[in-house]
């Protein structure tokens, strides 16, 4: 799931004041108006932007999204949240956590005659941000999103595969700063971040949607 994400390079200057101060609505409209153009990641190992703590300070750092564990066939660029706490291997990386900028993410919706359509999933706060975790295999630093349960509207789109019934896990404003912090090391703190955006916070459009007769030219 979530293979593909759009998003917007950002400054760290731009994410101190945004964690550290109170931003007031004209000077969120300022940020979003220079903002820079979206990249759109269209496939793991691609290079992704991601924030973290290290020393009092915010940092980015240019990553690859995803990692192939010796014991895994596949390149990972997801993992399940619950087992931040029950892998003994994801686990090692509970304490290395990060957040992603994100605008946007695609999801395939299985249709009743077998097809698939592509989804954009946008969200509606242009601030929105996956919970990650990093890590470093054969010198690469590496990292992958969580996710978690999907709401009921998530449910209907990404609604088949073998990891059906997920989304992604975004971080709240008022979880951000708290989920950086590399002081918060109890499992049940962390743990207790996670958060399940609701359907009123994303707009979806089906990418492959099929003309009927009812449809207005």
């Amino acid at each position: 799931m979530c293979n593909l994400l759009s998003w917007r390079l950002i400054l760290e200057e731009e994410k101190k004041v945004d964690w550290y101060l109170k931003l007031s609505a004209e000077s969120i409209n300022e940020f979003i108006k220079k903002s820079s153009p979206l990249y759109e990641i269209k496939h793991p190992k691609s290079l992704v932007q991601s924030f973290q703590i290290s020393g009092g300070n915010i940092i980015s750092s240019t990553n690859t999204w995803g990692v192939k564990p010796s014991w895994c066939p596949d390149f990972l660029t997801n993992t399940k949240s619950e087992k931040l706490i029950s892998s003994p291997y994801w686990s090692q990386f509970i304490n290395n956590r990060i957040l992603v900028p994100v605008q946007s993410f695609f999801e395939w919706q299985t249709q009743r005659t077998g097809k698939k359509h592509k989804y954009e999933i946008t969200f509606k706060n242009p601030h929105t941000y996956f919970a990650g975790i990093w890590g470093v295999e054969n010198g690469i630093r590496w990292i992958t999103i969580l996710t978690g349960d999907a709401n009921e509207k998530m449910k209907t789109i990404h609604n088949s595969g073998e990891n059906k019934h997920r989304q992604p896990l975004v971080m709240p404003t008022k979880f951000q700063h708290p989920w950086l912090d590399p002081f918060v090391t109890n499992p049940k703190d962390i743990t207790d971040l996670f958060y399940k955006f609701t359907s009123e916070e994303t707009t979806e459009v089906d990418l492959n949607q099929e003309q009927t007769l009812f449809d207005e030219i």
